[in-house]
């Protein structure tokens, strides 16, 4: 097993969750990031498990590559942007939630993505296509 297929079956799983309560629990999902949005220590916390998630990924697979698995790369990468901003800018981070929490539309756009990507990388980290 490449560590690639090893991110994956982590990966994928967790973003296939993600996706779920966001289609089928949406106020509760909601609820969580209103709240979170209104505490910026929260969204810094946020910030640093990204962060540390993200080089952890980069550092067991840093492969740019035109396969399937310059995605694991990829996600490590936006994991460690999306890390770092969350930890240099929570108020705007805040700020971009709660738009992004106005518009049911783009909830269900960045729910189904999160779903499709989820079960692409369990299906390559399992192995079952």
């Amino acid at each position: 097993m490449t560590n690639a297929e090893l991110i994956a079956g982590y990966a994928g799983p967790v973003m296939i969750a993600i996706a779920a309560a966001m289609l089928i629990n949406r106020a509760a999902l909601v609820g969580v990031i209103k709240e979170m949005a209104d505490r910026p220590a929260l969204i810094f916390l946020a910030g640093l498990l990204t962060l540390l998630g993200g080089l952890a990924i980069v550092r067991a697979h840093n492969v740019w590559s035109a396969e399937w698995t310059v995605l694991v790369t990829v996600i490590g990468w936006l994991a460690i942007i999306g890390g770092i901003v969350r930890i240099v800018w929570p108020d705007r981070v805040a700020s971009m939630a709660n738009r992004m929490l106005s518009s049911e539309n783009a909830i269900t756009a960045w729910a189904l993505v999160a779903l499709l990507l989820g079960a692409f990388l369990t299906a390559k980290g399992y192995a079952l296509v």
